[in-house]
Formats: structure tokens, sequence, C-alpha cells
């Protein structure tokens, strides 16, 4: 799946603070599309100066990567102490850091091991979507699309994983993030129906109705007795129906 590199991220890329700050004074998106948004962008490469202005013009410090990482996360990862006390104050608590305080974070994150030394990966992708399954139904879509984030590693082609990526994405808020998983299912295997209602339920979530018919409807045709894709398909056209009425009047 491309990433979608605006001006904006491409000025981040080249470390031209002028130039972002020329761009966020134009009306530049500081909140980004797709997984790689202008502030996660600022943390992976460490750019101090660069957060203020993003935050200031409205960026948000709690869209995670396709990782499921934050950018405090990422700051603490890079070993920035700096990074991770400016983003402090405007990052949302999360409850698998306990000690929600600048040490806390630094400490968490280097407790987490480098993906090379985990020793999950040795389990195999099995059991890493059976562990993420049961974070599922703990609540907990982080760890969950951790787990399946391993495993896709490891197994790519299971479309199971990038469709239970696109429900954890849903639940965490991350339209496009969901989006994007949905559409890697339909990539791998265009005659899987799921793949269609996780793509319905996506556009859904971003209120991009008319896409989601069209999902559903691709669904159906797939599998027309598929009662759950049938009444999500008759929502989407209700929602679509209502929100045409509204622009309308």
């Amino acid at each position: 799946m491309a990433i979608h590199y605006t001006p904006l991220i491409a000025a981040i890329h080249v470390r031209s603070l002028k130039c972002v700050k020329l761009l966020i004074k134009a009306g530049a998106d500081v909140k980004g599309v797709g997984p790689l948004t202008p502030l996660i962008a600022a943390a992976d490469d460490g750019l101090t100066d660069f957060y203020k202005p993003l935050l200031a013009a409205g960026a948000d410090p709690d869209v995670r990567d396709d990782g499921a990482q934050l950018p405090i996360e990422i700051a603490a990862r890079n070993n920035r102490r700096k990074d991770v006390e400016i983003l402090f104050p405007v990052t949302s608590r999360v409850p698998y850091v306990r000690d929600w305080s600048v040490d806390g974070i630094l400490a968490y994150v280097k407790s987490v091991p480098n993906e090379e030394d985990d020793p999950l990966y040795k389990m195999g992708p099995a059991y890493l979507k059976s562990e993420g399954n049961k974070a599922y139904k703990r609540k907990d879509y982080v760890s969950a699309i951790n787990f399946y984030n391993m495993a896709t590693k490891l197994d790519p082609e299971d479309v199971a994983l990038h469709s239970n990526r696109s429900i954890c994405w849903i639940n965490l808020g991350e339209g496009d993030k969901a989006l994007e998983a949905a559409e890697m299912c339909r990539m791998i295997r265009p005659d899987w129906p799921k793949a269609c209602y996780r793509q319905g339920a996506a556009q859904m979530f971003l209120k991009n109705y008319e896409k989601a018919c069209d999902a559903f409807q691709d669904g159906l045709k797939l599998d027309p007795t598929d009662v759950e894709i049938e009444n999500a398909l008759c929502e989407a056209f209700n929602s679509m129906k209502i929100s045409r009425a509204k622009t309308v009047s």
C-alpha cells in the first residue's frame, strides 16, 4: 500500500522547518492521511523543533502509526527525552503504560524488546494470531494489532489477519488505517465477502456512505445470502440518503 507523501511530509523528511511553517501558514493539512502523519514523521526523524508548530496548527498526538505506536512512544524509542517532554502534556494517557510520566514512558518503551529480539516471533503466525484474538476479546486493541502485525510479517497472505487489524483500527478510532487494512484484504483475496464487509465498515466509519454502499454491494454479489452484509448495506444506504438530504437543505 503506497504511503501518501504530501508536500508537508516531504518538507519534514528534508528537515526544512522554514518550509514546514510556510506550508502550515498556507493551510497544509497537519493531520495527514494514512499511517504517516506529519507528527509521526517528525517523531520518526527526531525533529524536536517541528513539534510545536505542528501541534499549534492542530496535529493530533493521539494518532498512531502502522505499528500502533503513538508519536510519544516513537520519540521514547529513539531515546529523545526532550521530545517526550514536549509531547507528554498533549498526549492522552494510555492504560498499558502504568507509570504515566516522562520517566515512565521512557522506561516502558525500553522494556519492550526489539522485533529481532522478541521471542514471540519464534512462536509462529498461528500462535501470534491466537494471542491477538485473545487481546481483541479483552478489548486491548493496541496489543491485538501488535500481535497481528507480527503475524503478518511471517504470513502476509493471511487475509484474516488484515481483516482483524481493520476492525481493531476502527475500535481505536483510526478509520484511514482500518480502510487500508481492509483494502489489503481485497487485494489478497478479492473473492472474499468479508473483505468487502470490512471495507464497507471502514468507509461507514469515515462517513463515505456511497463508497460503503459500493463495498457492501460487492460483498452481496459474492454471497447473496450474507445477512450481515445485507443489513450493513441497508444502513449505509439510509445514511447516504440522510447525508444527501442534509446537503440539499
